[in-house]
């Protein structure tokens, strides 16, 4: 929504989609992971242009996150938790993900079906047409994250 918004007040915005790898550094319960199993853990974060900066990330999102999910629950807006998400995720990142693409309406290769809208979750495509990666009953896939080095 924020990305929508930002582009009809004329200031270039874009979606980055992620994946969740590490638990957070700051604290925050809700934008971490709590073991190696990042299934869940696919985020879309956005980031505005800004002329002499570049892209700069904001993160309203997941500051919602916060403010929805962090112990004890829904948290006020004024909240210091709160407060401090906003303040770091406007303009940097937790460095705990990796953003994997910005991409609309991809034609993924070798595929008989249209395009999809975003790319931020797995994809399957069978002789029977493409799966839909939203439904739990029918399309099932683990995303399992480890540190090496």
């Amino acid at each position: 929504m924020f990305v929508g918004l930002a582009r009809a007040a004329g200031v270039p915005a874009r979606d980055v989609y992620a994946l969740r790898i590490a638990p957070s550094r700051r604290g925050f319960k809700s934008l971490g992971l709590a073991s190696d199993v990042a299934t869940r853990a696919q985020p879309c974060r956005a980031e505005v242009y800004l002329v002499g900066f570049g892209w700069v990330p904001v993160d309203p999102a997941d500051v919602r996150k916060v403010a929805l999910e962090e112990p004890p629950g829904t948290l006020p807006i004024g909240h210091e938790k709160v407060r401090d998400a906003r303040a770091r995720l406007f303009g940097s990142w937790e460095m705990n993900w990796i953003g994997f693409n910005s991409a609309h309406d991809v034609v993924l290769p070798r595929s008989n079906a249209k395009s999809i809208g975003y790319f931020m979750y797995p994809q399957a495509e069978t002789s029977n047409g493409r799966a839909d990666g939203l439904d739990p009953d029918t399309f099932r896939y683990d995303i399992v994250v480890r540190e090496i080095g």
